[in-house]
């Protein structure tokens, strides 16, 4: 596949040789930004700031290679569909063609994941992020999660920390915290079983690292924020 830049005028060095079907898709940038043709060495995903009380999408952001090789099964059947959508276009699959094609987009940037350079800290970084996820209420043990992910626990960090940004320890604070936040505004727990379930055994450790992160105690934070339902 070739991305052709607008405003300039395009041409083949040469004829094709070989019997060629060629798929156009025409697409159109925001006025207000415009692309950055960036060399891409990086693919770190570092978590944006959000709230129970979000009303806006977060800005988003999706890496689309200038020129590239494709998988065909994948990619092909996608834009059969969208051809099959346009030629029956409607106000209301106007809205599907769009989601078509944003699909289409996070096929070729997984296709320039999975053949970059860091494409194995890039999977292991996504899978020590899922494995603390799902390990909140237990202790941090970087023995067992050596043991359970079978890679010396120095490599899965510096993976997270290109993934994320964040070492493994920080990375769980951050989830710890934001399960707290959820627990604080929609449930009637005490304040102590919220921190056991957050994986806190100390309650002190949980009420000092909760205000160095959201500048409230917990108690503070669900007297602010917590959603009260009357009968």
């Amino acid at each position: 596949m070739l991305v052709l830049e607008p405003g300039k005028e395009h041409r083949g060095y040469r004829p094709t040789d070989a019997d060629t079907e060629v798929y156009w898709i025409h697409f159109q940038y925001p006025p207000t930004s415009k692309p950055m043709l960036v060399e891409k060495n990086n693919w770190q995903q570092p978590l944006l700031n959000r709230t129970d009380q979000d009303t806006e999408a977060h800005p988003g952001m999706v890496d689309v290679p200038k020129f590239t090789a494709i998988d065909l099964r994948i990619i092909r059947p996608l834009l059969k569909e969208m051809i099959k959508v346009h030629s029956v276009l409607s106000a209301y699959r106007s809205y599907e063609l769009q989601t078509l094609f944003g699909r289409f987009l996070m096929e070729l940037q997984n296709g320039m994941r999975k053949s970059s350079p860091q494409a194995r800290s890039l999977f292991l970084g996504e899978k020590v992020a899922s494995y603390l996820a799902d390990h909140l209420e237990l202790p941090f043990d970087s023995i067992q999660m050596e043991s359970d992910l079978h890679y010396h626990f120095d490599y899965l960090a510096r993976c997270l920390k290109q993934y994320s940004g964040m070492s493994p320890l920080q990375y769980r604070h951050h989830l710890q915290i934001e399960r707290a936040k959820q627990l604080l505004v929609h449930s009637e727990l005490p304040l102590i079983e919220i921190g056991e379930q957050c994986g806190f055994r100390d309650n002190n450790y949980f009420t000092r690292l909760f205000k160095r992160q959201t500048s409230f105690t917990p108690g503070e934070y669900r007297k602010r924020y917590q959603f009260i339902v009357m009968d």
